[in-house]
This record gives C-alpha cells, sequence and structure tokens, in this order.
C-alpha cells in the first residue's frame, strides 16, 4: 500500500483560506518500495497581505516568497511526482479541503478517497489533558518526533514529521490492547467506522472491524467521535512509550538550509547591515517597508557588497553598550578617547593607538598600532596592528591594560630605532627545586642570624654581670 503524506502552509487568516493564501507545499511519499520527497514554496497572490505567523515561518526571508514558483507550476509538478497513491495522510481537513480545492483548480483529481486525517483521529482515541485543540507541534512533542525550529517550517521536511508520527501512530496501536480489544464496524459502502449501535450504520449493521483500518484510510463517523467510549489512550501516558525510529522518518537532518541571520535594506545610505533581533531595525523590518529588507546568510556576502556592521547589533557593540557610561567615564579621566566604529573600539591614547576587535565565540582581541615597532610582521587581519599577547574578557579590562601599557612606555621608553630590549622573564609559578634551594638558604640564614642575636646578648648580660661584681668589691 502507497501513502501521500501532504502537509501545506499557508498565509493564516480569521476566514477559511483559499487556494491562493498557500505559500508552502510539502509531500512525501512512501510505499515498501521506497520514497519520495518534494516541497516548495509558492508565490502568494497577495503579497502585500502577509500575516505576521507567515513572516515568522519564513524567518522574515521574503525574497523567498517573492522570486518562488507560482502555485500552478508547483501543484502540476506534484501531480507528475505522484502520479499514483492509495492512501492520502493529513493533519487537518481544513488542510485537505485547501489542497483538494487547489489541485482542482490546477485541473488535477486526487487518485483515493481513502484520507487519513491525524488531527480527528487522534482528537477521537487520545484523552486530551484539557479541552481545546492540540497544536500539531505539540502532538510531535507527546510522540516524541525530533524537530527543530529551521526543519519544521522548512517545506522539503515537514512532510516527514508527518510521516513519522503516523508511523509512531501505527506502533502505539500495534501493542496496545485497548485498541486491539476495541470492537468497531465498518460501513463498506460509505467505508465509514462506526461504534456499534450507531443510528448511521444502516440496517445491515456493518461488518466488525479493527481499529487498524482508521491508518488505512477509513473515515470515522463524526457522532462516533463525540462519544468518550472512543477515548483508548491518555495524552499525559503517551510520554513514557518508547517508539522506534521509521526507516523513512526524517529524524534531524543536518544538511537543512541555514536561516538568515543578517540583514540589510536597499537604498541605505549608511550601508549598514544588521543582525536578525537588532532594536534599531527589527520595527522597520516587520513593518510595512519589509520589502525593502534583503536577507545575508554571512558576513562575507556583506563584505562582498561593501556594506558595515552596524554598531548597535555587533558582538562589540552590545558588551560597549552594556558598560558605556563606566567607559566614557573612565576613559574622561584619563584623557583617552573611545569610537566604536564598524562593529570595532578604536583607542586613542596620548603615546598611541589601539583596536579591539571581536573574534567570535566570546573571544575579544587587542591589536596596539605599530609606531616604534615598524620592522615586526604585520598582522595579516588589521595591517599597520600588531596584536597584544595578553587575552581579556571584557573591554574594561583592555582599557585598564592599556593605561598599564602606557605608563611602563612612559617610563621605559623606546628608542626610534634599534633593537628592542628583551623583556624581562616572568616570575617562576610553580615549586621547583630551585625553589626550595632559595627557600632553604633563606631558613639557615633567618636561623643563623637568630643565633648571633643570642650570642651577642649572652656576652653583654656577662659584661654587665662582671661589671657589677668589681664594684661591689670595690
Amino acid at each position: 500500500m502507497k501513502y501521500l503524506f501532504v502537509t501545506l502552509m499557508w498565509n493564516a487568516r480569521a476566514e477559511m483560506p483559499g487556494p491562493g493564501d498557500i505559500f508552502a507545499v510539502c509531500c512525501q511519499s512512501y510505499s515498501p518500495n521506497g520514497m519520495t520527497r518534494y516541497g516548495r514554496y509558492t508565490h502568494l497572490d497577495d503579497m502585500s497581505a502577509l500575516t505576521q505567523w507567515t513572516k515568522d515561518a519564513v524567518y522574515h526571508n521574503i525574497t523567498v516568497l517573492e522570486t518562488a514558483k507560482p502555485r500552478k507550476e508547483i501543484l502540476n509538478t506534484v501531480a507528475e511526482t505522484f502520479p499514483a497513491y492509495d492512501v492520502l495522510v493529513l493533519w487537518s481537513r481544513k488542510e485537505y479541503e485547501l489542497f483538494r480545492q487547489a489541485m482542482h483548480d490546477c485541473g488535477h483529481r486526487l487518485c483515493t478517497a481513502k484520507v487519513v486525517l491525524l488531527e480527528e483521529l487522534l482528537g477521537a482515541v487520545v484523552r486530551p489533558r484539557k479541552r481545546g485543540r492540540v497544536s500539531f507541534q505539540q502532538v510531535l512533542r507527546t510522540f516524541h518526533v525530533q524537530t527543530t525550529r529551521e526543519t519544521f517550517y522548512q517545506p522539503k521536511y515537514r512532510a516527514g514529521f508527518l510521516l513519522e508520527l503516523w508511523d509512531r501512530v501505527s506502533q502505539l496501536a500495534a501493542q496496545s490492547e485497548e485498541w486491539t480489544q476495541t470492537e468497531l464496524c465498518l460501513n463498506p459502502r460509505t467505508n465509514t467506522v462506526h461504534l456499534p449501535g450507531c443510528s448511521h450504520l444502516g440496517l445491515p449493521g456493518g461488518q466488525p472491524c479493527m481499529p487498524q483500518v482508521l491508518l488505512e484510510g477509513a473515515a470515522l463517523c463524526r457522532d462516533c467521535q463525540k462519544k468518550k467510549a472512543l477515548y483508548l489512550w491518555e495524552m499525559k501516558r503517551l510520554h513514557a512509550v518508547k517508539f522506534q525510529p521509521h526507516a523513512g522518518a526524517l529524524g534531524t537532518p543536518q544538511n537543512y538550509p541555514p536561516a538568515p541571520k543578517l540583514f540589510y535594506r536597499e537604498g541605505d545610505p549608511q550601508k549598514l547591515y544588521h543582525d536578525r533581533a537588532c532594536l534599531c531595525c527589527k520595527p522597520f523590518r516587520e513593518g510595512p517597508d519589509y520589502l525593502q529588507w534583503k536577507p545575508l546568510f554571512g558576513r562575507a556576502d556583506a563584505a562582498a557588497l561593501g556594506l558595515t556592521a552596524c554598531d548597535r547589533c555587533s558582538p562589540l557593540g552590545i558588551r560597549y553598550g552594556q558598560t558605556r557610561t563606566q567607559i566614557e567615564s573612565f576613559c574622561s579621566q584619563r584623557g583617552m578617547q573611545c569610537v566604536l566604529r564598524d562593529g570595532e573600539i578604536d583607542v586613542t591614547t596620548s603615546i598611541g593607538g589601539w583596536r579591539i576587535v571581536w573574534k567570535g565565540k566570546d573571544k575579544i582581541w587587542l591589536y596596539h598600532k605599530n609606531t616604534h615597532r615598524s620592522h615586526l610582521t604585520e598582522s595579516e587581519d588589521i595591517p599597520g596592528y600588531h596584536s597584544q599577547a595578553i587575552h581579556k574578557k571584557t573591554i574594561m579590562e583592555y582599557l585598564e591594560y592599556i593605561v598599564q601599557h602606557d605608563l611602563y612606555r612612559k617610563n621605559s621608553p623606546l628608542p626610534e630605532t634599534g633593537s628592542i630590549p628583551a623583556a624581562k622573564p616572568p616570575e617562576p609559578t610553580h615549586r621547583g627545586h630551585g625553589h626550595h634551594r632559595d627557600a632553604k638558604g633563606a631558613k639557615h640564614f633567618q636561623k643563623h642570624k637568630t643565633n648571633k642575636v643570642k650570642v651577642s646578648s649572652l656576652e653583654e648580660l656577662q659584661a654587665l654581670a662582671r661589671q657589677k661584681m668589681t664594684g661591689e668589691e670595690e
């Protein structure tokens, strides 16, 4: 038996969506002979009516919707890729009606009338924790289907999660005694499953069947769905069930396309690029002028376009803003200038220049401008500067080091030309054999000095005694 799993994403609105609201189609077939996966974004009919949910689903990368192929072309490819299937599996009835109408508008008919709607099926056989609709993502977590934010909204992978959910429901049904012992009746004329005694069964009374037919495309009577007699499992107990991974399950793929983290605005005179969470551009990027904002997938792309980092959302800019008052007070008291420019901090003192650079992964490096050390090998990253062999964690720690370095250079200036004096070797911090010898010698010296004081004090005492005895004799 061949299954086709279909999920759609549409521009969510309060009223019933139409085919023109679909912006992503996700399909995956599964059969004993193999599986095929297909998923694409589609061009929306009305790009000016995007909802906040749609923007979040594409990570505010509106370009993928602007450049996407028309919906009809995508659905024609779906019809060619999946020409035949026995059972159609979707999440909700709304999704099924939308898919059927969209295919009908493109001149295609569904290959089968056997449809499995997992939302209705689970709503009938699983007792929820509370009343109300349970979301697709919440059900995936309940059945231990691993997803990430990047893969959950990707058309290429979304149908794979539906396949894995269907397989785990099948596993639960196979190992559940309540499922196998439940008595149901199938109306073969309508392919609908009823509880015994349902008024919609008709005169023949239907054929006895197992609940497994619900996973093979048989519909469930809507009146029987409302009866609590069908509740077989408790939602809160599903977390303890152990499932086997499906052979065609997606799991957590590692090759999904990365979500854009940087953005820039077309026509920006300052030519700045911003982080996704930058507060100085996020309100405008999500506002009416969102179409002017374009995504970037790395700083190399920004450099190729001649863009510079926004000072407010750069890593050093964020840390500079957190301690701005302290930094400005420190620099004004010591006659220093500290300027944040292009995501880097330039520090100017009375002696020389410095630059604090972000190296990624919470690493901040310090560079010193070449003045007397022009013959040294320059840093490849920053021409005219050489790196300092010291690493701190905060900007303030680097500023304190700069002050100490300048004070030392004022007391020990370097010649304009000539060799550089050798640096003083650092004091040993480990306790080696030399340390023990020095400590032992100091101990003997102190003991000898103490004994010498004792001897001299005894001689003085004897001299005083002799003088006293001589005076008494006289």
